[in-house]
């Protein structure tokens, strides 16, 4: 992590611990069973300041970097990958408000982004991995712009009031527009039944003749793929970081265990085959933290990040994966239980398998850059 604003960045690392483990942490298997956040829990989590974390302070935000907002999420995952992924969702959509955004735009939405969720919306039903197969339209009508369809699958969709949503300017031009919930014609439709992250809403939008004006564009028409491309990026440093949580979750469930319990007469912590499931997570854990802190850094220093936020969240999810299942192979049958959190962590981890980005998608992108080397 940079060392500039060390004390700031301390003290800030110390209030992320102790609100995880007096409001998230006890609250992760409830979470989990419930597929929501309790009542209340928003506002608390908004009532931080959190959610204005990377903003500038000319937008009312405590304007730090890429390296620390992504190591809050890390400390907050440990407690709840849900509440680590919601954040993500709306730091990765501010970026790209701060990145492409008019000045009026920024200076009308963003101080609205310490209080209010933000999401960034891509996926329809007839585009994913494709975003040229998205149906979702902003035509042109005298001084505005009219915006028409629906996505599906957004992070936070439900919960957010602030959404950039990928949209057709022209057949074979994508752009990308900035919508409030408060707008005639917004509404909301269903919430996905996902088997992880349950927490964190994902559901879908509906657009029916929103009007817009020009300072809602976010870059230039037809800029639509290079933001969205920008999106992923940012969301890959951030996943990267909360699978690091959740190996360190799944590292403390297996150890405080293993510290507790025999085979036969013998502790767990003395045989070798114990040894050997805790080293493998520790490593996993240590590498993915290495790989998105290295990202984090290249983006600070603004220069490409790209392959480095691919490999963070590509490597992270499947070591996170493959950590839970050792996590869950200590603690035997009680790992197998919903009493414990480790197949929850397990089913949080999957899902990062395919958001932002499939692993395989990933690995392509990641081959694709060294063979440009």
């Amino acid at each position: 992590m940079s060392t500039r604003n060390t004390a700031a960045e301390k003290l800030l690392l110390q209030m992320v611990d102790d609100y995880t483990a007096r409001e998230v942490a006890p609250l992760d298997m409830a979470i989990d069973h419930a597929q929501d956040y309790p009542e209340g829990f928003m506002k608390k989590l908004t009532e931080t300041g959190f959610l204005g974390l990377m903003l500038p302070q000319e937008f009312g935000g405590a304007e730090f970097g890429p390296e620390v907002t992504a190591t809050v999420l890390n400390h907050l995952a440990r407690g709840n990958a849900s509440t680590a992924v919601t954040l993500e969702g709306h730091f990765k959509t501010i970026d790209q408000i701060l990145k492409f955004g008019t000045p009026a735009l920024k200076q009308a939405l963003l101080p609205s982004a310490n209080q209010r969720i933000f999401a960034f919306s891509m996926t329809e039903a007839s585009g994913g991995s494709n975003p040229m197969g998205i149906s979702s339209t902003a035509t042109r009508e005298g001084d505005h712009w009219v915006i028409n369809g629906d996505k599906i699958m957004i992070t936070n969709g439900g919960l957010a009031q602030v959404y950039c949503v990928l949209v057709k300017t022209a057949p074979d031009q994508l752009s990308v527009f900035v919508v409030d919930q408060d707008m005639p014609g917004f509404s909301f439709g269903k919430r996905e039944d996902f088997i992880g992250l349950r927490g964190t809403p994902v559901g879908e939008i509906m657009m029916d003749h929103i009007i817009v004006d020009d300072d809602h564009l976010l870059g230039h028409l037809g800029d639509g793929g290079l933001i969205g491309d920008s999106a992923h990026d940012d969301a890959r440093i951030l996943m990267g970081a909360v699978l690091t949580g959740i190996m360190e979750h799944e590292l403390k469930i297996a150890t405080d265990y293993a510290k507790e319990r025999k085979a036969g007469d013998k502790p767990l912590t003395e045989l070798q085959v114990t040894h050997r499931k805790v080293a493998d997570i520790a490593m996993r854990k240590e590498t993915t933290k290495l790989l998105y802190q290295r990202a984090a850094q290249l983006k600070a220093a603004g220069q490409p990040y790209s392959e480095e936020a691919a490999m963070a969240k590509a490597h992270g999810s499947r070591a996170a994966v493959a950590a839970g299942d050792d996590a869950l192979q200590i603690l035997a049958g009680y790992g197998y239980s919903r009493e414990y959190p480790v197949e929850h962590l397990i089913r949080d981890a999957r899902a990062m398998e395919i958001a932002e980005g499939t692993v395989e998608k990933m690995r392509s992108a990641i081959a694709t850059a060294e063979f440009q080397k």
